[in-house]
């Protein structure tokens, strides 16, 4: 990943985070996006403490467009290009559908699948096919094995899936590889809250990390499709 230009989007999660400590030491340079300004601070000197050859960071609300759109020019400005995008976003909201406000499910549509086509969008125009471009974001079991908590984030992750798949053959003649990475329940405070969830038996964020690494330094004449892993001991249940 030396001097690789990866773009990463909600990159002050718990992937993001685990993500940073991957490829920092391995010289990649960074562009970091997220909500908050304070977090992405903090990161960006956390980045080039560990080795990250350059870093620039942006507030990006991802479900915004002209958001999503300035930060995307503010690396164009900084790199020139992009070669990876790493998009993390994702929310859920447990709650029966008969009770759950249309603001709720507005916003868990919009979190997880709208920003990952802003992000995907404005990406595209960035990239050189001699640079072995790549997408790659954040799915769920829970797209193809739903649960009765939280149907709209099951939907939701569903249509990601599909999308990435669409737009897997949409830009495979410009050379970009798309992979959808789709991990079982991971243990990141954040996404769960206060549920009365078994995180003895979940996957940590840097599990995914490892995996999206893994992805990130195939040889560009190979793509892996999708990646669907879980933590063994949940799975055993």
């Amino acid at each position: 990943m030396k001097d690789r230009i990866v773009v990463i989007t909600g990159a002050a999660g718990g992937f993001g985070r685990a993500l940073i400590d991957v490829l920092a030491p391995q010289g990649a340079r960074l562009a970091l996006a997220d909500l908050s300004a304070e977090a992405l601070k903090e990161l960006s000197a956390h980045a080039s403490e560990l080795g990250a050859s350059q870093v620039v960071t942006g507030v990006v609300d991802v479900t915004d467009e002209s958001s999503t759109a300035s930060f995307f020019t503010q690396v164009k400005e900084a790199y020139g290009q992009a070669d990876v995008l790493v998009n993390l976003p994702g929310m859920s909201i447990a709650s029966p559908v008969a009770q759950m406000p249309v603001e709720s499910y507005d916003k868990i549509i919009d979190v997880n699948l709208k920003g990952l086509f802003l992000a995907t969008k404005h990406f595209i125009p960035l990239t050189d096919p001699k640079r072995d471009p790549l997408i790659t974001f954040i799915s769920s079991q829970a797209a193809t094995r739903p649960n009765p908590n939280a149907p709209v984030y099951c939907a939701a992750k569903a249509a990601v899936s599909i999308f990435g798949q669409g737009l897997a053959l949409q830009v495979m003649q410009q050379d970009i590889r798309v992979t959808a990475i789709k991990p079982g329940p991971v243990n990141t405070t954040g996404f769960w809250g206060d549920r009365p969830v078994p995180r003895e038996k979940f996957m940590q964020a840097s599990d995914v990390a490892e995996v999206i690494d893994f992805v990130l330094t195939m040889p560009g004449h190979l793509v892996m499709h999708e990646v669907s892993f879980e933590s063994f001991a949940f799975f055993k249940k």
